[in-house]
């Protein structure tokens, strides 16, 4: 992969709330009228080592494409980059803005808050607003990927001025998945594919298998995918660790396979 001079970006730094000594960096460009987002992934400042997390987002990318699922499209870069004073080399991945002419944004978080019935349980609100196929598929694949961060704020929705009507926005920030947040060759190596991992869900549980009792077996996919090609056909040199997602994408494909066919 050539290599791409992003130096010129400025980063702002969200800290990881899970107590590691690290950050995640975001930036943007805005060029020629678009506007385009940046993201790094986890940043340890101590030893000053990045993690997989943009790797991440372009591998569920490729997944949700073979699925037919609305999603925010990634690219990934192998790019120079300045943090804090010092040049980098690391991958990045980008998007566009998803947003059409007329759209704001909110948080799904917030526009439950604001509008649901007093009674009103989030699947019944999600059906009132016509969003069922869409969070179906957000749960699906976050059981596939091991999507461990779809908070309130992770789920989008987007309403149109013009039109007076909302929309579910297309599904985005994949970083804390499959292998995430293991970055250290001795974790990846000793990574158990089969551990059920505690998920940030804003809509079902924290349990992503359980999550998945929420989604008729009609809307499970029923197509195969080849995950050997999806990602040996990326020009990315980090074997260890495509090799480990792998062994978790089929083996949680295994999984999804198995619960459609015995419900």
């Amino acid at each position: 992969m050539k290599i791409t001079d992003l130096k010129y970006l400025e980063w702002s730094k969200v800290r990881d709330s899970s107590g590691t000594a690290g950050s995640y960096l975001k930036s943007y460009s805005y060029i020629d009228g678009i506007k385009r987002y940046y993201k790094l992934s986890f940043f340890d400042d101590v030893n000053k080592k990045f993690g997989y997390e943009s790797i991440n987002e372009i591998i569920v990318s490729r997944i949700l494409d073979e699925l037919g699922y609305d999603h925010v499209n990634y690219e990934l870069s192998y790019s120079k980059v300045v943090i804090e004073g010092i040049e980098y080399i690391t991958y990045v991945s980008s998007s566009l803005d998803y947003k059409k002419p007329n759209e704001t944004k909110t948080t799904f978080e917030s526009f439950y808050k604001m509008n649901r019935n007093n009674d009103e349980d989030i699947i019944s609100f999600i059906s009132r607003y016509g969003f069922t196929k869409e969070v179906y598929q957000m749960i699906i694949i976050d059981y596939i990927t091991s999507n461990r961060d779809r908070h309130g704020a992770n789920i989008e929705l987007l309403y149109n001025q013009k039109t007076n009507t909302w929309r579910m926005a297309p599904l985005f920030d994949h970083g804390l998945s499959l292998l995430s947040p293991s970055y250290l060759d001795k974790d990846i190596e000793e990574y158990d594919i089969k551990k059920d991992v505690k998920a940030n869900s804003f809509i079902g549980t924290s349990n992503l298998e359980e999550n998945l009792k929420l989604v008729p077996t009609s809307f499970f996919p029923s197509i195969k995918i080849d995950f050997d090609n999806l990602i040996d056909s990326l020009d990315i040199d980090e074997k260890m660790y495509l090799n480990k997602v792998k062994e978790l994408l089929k083996w949680r494909w295994s999984c999804l396979e198995n619960i459609r066919n015995t419900r």
